[in-house]
C-alpha cells in the first residue's frame, strides 16, 4: 500500500510539473492588447517565439509548438494586431502592409520580450521563426537582437539588413524553406536560398520545393518537411 501510494504521489508530481499552455494579453505601447500563448514545458529550456503568415492566426503553430514543448522549449506564438484574437487594424486598415509591417516590428519585440522574462528560458538559447509576413518580421527581429541564436524562415523575404546580419554571424543558424511558383511572394525561394547560402553559420539549411505552396500549405504537400523542420530545431536549440 506504501508503495501504491508513493507511485500516486511521484504522477501526481510528474503532472504537475508537465506542459502548461497560458493565453497572455499584452499591451502594446498605444494601447493595443494583443493575445498570446505561452507554453512551458515545466522545466528550464530554450525559448522559441513564432509568428503566423498573414493569411492566418497564431493557431496554425500549434503542430511545431507542441513538438517543441515536449522536447524541452518554452514556446510563445503571438497575433499580429488585426488578427485572430489581437486587437488594433489589420493590414487594409493600417495603411497597407509596410505600415503594417512598421507597427508589427514593435508588437513581435514586446512578444520576445514576454517570452524572454518567463522562468526557466534559458537567454543563451533563443529563437524565432515564422511564415511569409512572419517571417519577415523574425528576420528583423534576428538582426534586432544578437541573442537570437536560431531563426527559422518560411515563405518570408528577409530584409538587406536581415541578410547582411546572417552573412555576418556565425552564431546564427537559419533554417528557410520556401516553393518555387509561390505567388503570394514571387522570387522568394531564391531569396531565402541566397540569404542560406551567405549565412556565416555551417548548419543553416534551405529546403526549396516546386510548386505554389505559401507557407503553412507546404507542409501537407511536402511530407518531408516537418519532421527536418523539427530535428533542425531540436538541434539548434540544443534538446536533442
Amino acid at each position: 500500500m506504501r508503495f501504491l501510494m508513493t507511485a500516486v504521489a511521484m504522477v501526481l508530481m510528474t503532472c504537475t510539473a508537465s506542459a502548461a499552455s497560458t493565453d497572455v494579453d499584452l499591451v502594446a505601447g498605444d494601447g493595443t492588447v494583443l493575445k498570446a500563448t505561452y507554453k512551458s514545458p515545466g522545466k528550464p529550456g530554450p525559448g522559441m517565439l513564432l509568428i503566423h503568415q498573414c493569411n492566418q492566426t497564431r493557431g496554425m503553430w500549434d503542430f511545431l509548438a507542441d513538438q517543441l514543448v515536449d522536447a524541452g522549449v518554452h514556446v510563445m506564438t503571438l497575433d499580429l494586431r488585426g488578427f485572430g484574437e489581437s486587437q488594433g487594424k489589420g493590414i487594409r486598415e493600417a495603411g497597407g502592409f509596410p505600415a503594417f509591417l512598421a507597427t508589427a516590428t514593435g508588437d513581435v519585440a514586446l512578444a520576445f520580450n514576454h517570452l524572454t522574462e518567463q522562468s526557466g528560458v534559458d537567454g543563451a538559447r533563443l529563437g524565432a521563426g515564422g511564415a511569409s509576413c512572419g517571417a519577415m518580421l523574425t528576420a528583423d527581429l534576428a538582426a534586432a537582437n544578437p541573442s537570437i541564436a536560431t531563426l527559422m524562415l518560411l515563405s518570408g523575404p528577409p530584409s538587406d539588413n536581415a541578410v547582411s546580419h546572417m552573412a555576418t554571424r556565425a552564431d546564427l543558424a537559419v533554417f528557410a524553406a520556401a516553393a518555387t511558383d509561390d505567388p503570394i511572394t514571387p522570387g522568394v525561394a531564391e531569396r531565402l536560398q541566397a540569404a542560406v547560402d551567405g549565412s556565416a553559420h555551417p548548419d543553416s539549411k534551405a529546403m526549396i520545393y516546386g510548386g505554389p505552396e505559401h507557407g503553412l500549405p507546404m507542409f501537407a504537400t511536402n511530407a518531408d518537411l516537418e519532421p527536418a523542420l523539427v530535428g533542425w530545431l531540436k538541434g539548434s536549440l540544443g534538446v536533442e
